[in-house]
């Protein structure tokens, strides 16, 4: 019979290593100071021999104890990993996708999930734009740049291509009949460092408007949201605000349209490739995928 050590002093071990105190590992396991140090001596019992050197300023490993901790933080981590990717076989499907890209995807999910009830989305909004599969809990996600990177599946959907949005409400009260006139309205922008206002404005030749005025925003679908209400002009994502142009809740003062050399993948990891459900929803987005 195999003789392991008590794996829950072996996890509390790896706490107090890590955090080099009793009371910080107790805070943390949600444990007392006491049960945290019953569990140590429990372990240096088993093994006959001290793991931690203790003194006024603090904790301190022994040799042996330096020898032990890496292969318990290694032997935890392949659990994990294990562990997550064991839980993503579940009937749910779990989705990563930027706030950004919700208004396009939502109604194909919606088609989707009335097409196979058995599958139960479950979607994660983000401001962020990429994904960590060894870390994050998510079967497959939504990500930007100009590659879906490596070490995952991948199908691009939308070539981001930027324009000036505004609300028609706003363009017939102060029409935009040449580029120089943003100079008369409010910039919004989707990142703090302006970058996008500053990349059309550069690639629609227009040296008169300053890309440093206007009002930030945290995110693309933030500045889209204010250009609505018609706070300004914003930059939008050709693809992202057809629906809203097309309802009219949008306008497009210019034919000027930027290519950034970015798109929008749906990426998913090896270990979930052939899971029915990620198979679907692959097989339902790839008739979106760029041609």
């Amino acid at each position: 019979m195999r003789q392991l050590p008590p794996l829950n002093a072996l996890q509390v071990f790896e706490a107090v290593a890590r955090h080099r105190s009793f009371t910080r590992a107790a805070d943390y396991l949600c444990l007392t100071q006491g049960a945290v140090s019953r569990q140590i001596i429990a372990l240096e019992e088993y093994y006959g021999f001290p793991l931690f050197i203790r003194h006024i300023k603090g904790l301190k490993l022994t040799l042996e104890g330096e020898m032990l901790l890496p292969t318990v933080i290694d032997c935890f981590s392949r659990i994990e990993e294990t562990s997550l990717r064991l839980t993503r076989q579940r009937t749910g499907l779990a989705l990563k996708v930027p706030t950004c890209v919700m208004r396009w995807i939502l109604p194909k999910i919606m088609s989707f999930q009335a097409e196979h009830p058995d599958i139960q989305l479950q979607i994660t909004t983000t401001w962020q734009h990429d994904v960590d599969f060894q870390v994050e809990p998510f079967d497959a996600a939504i990500i930007y740049g100009t590659s879906p990177g490596a070490g995952v599946h991948a199908i691009p959907l939308l070539e981001e291509r930027l324009t000036p949005v505004c609300s028609p409400e706003l363009l017939a009260a102060k029409p935009l009949t040449r580029t120089a006139d943003l100079a008369q309205h409010t910039l919004l922008h989707p990142t703090r460092d302006h970058r996008d206002w500053r990349m059309w404005l550069d690639y629609a030749q227009e040296r008169e408007v300053k890309a440093d005025l206007g009002q930030s925003f945290e995110t693309l679908d933030l500045a889209t949201n204010a250009a609505m209400q018609g706070f300004g002009i914003a930059i939008g994502d050709c693809s992202l605000v057809s629906e809203e142009v097309a309802l009219k809740r949008l306008a497009m003062p210019f034919d000027i349209v930027m290519e950034t050399g970015c798109s929008y993948f749906l990426v998913y990891p090896e270990c979930v490739a052939n899971q029915q459900k990620v198979i679907a929803f692959r097989e339902w987005m790839d008739r979106y995928r760029l041609e």
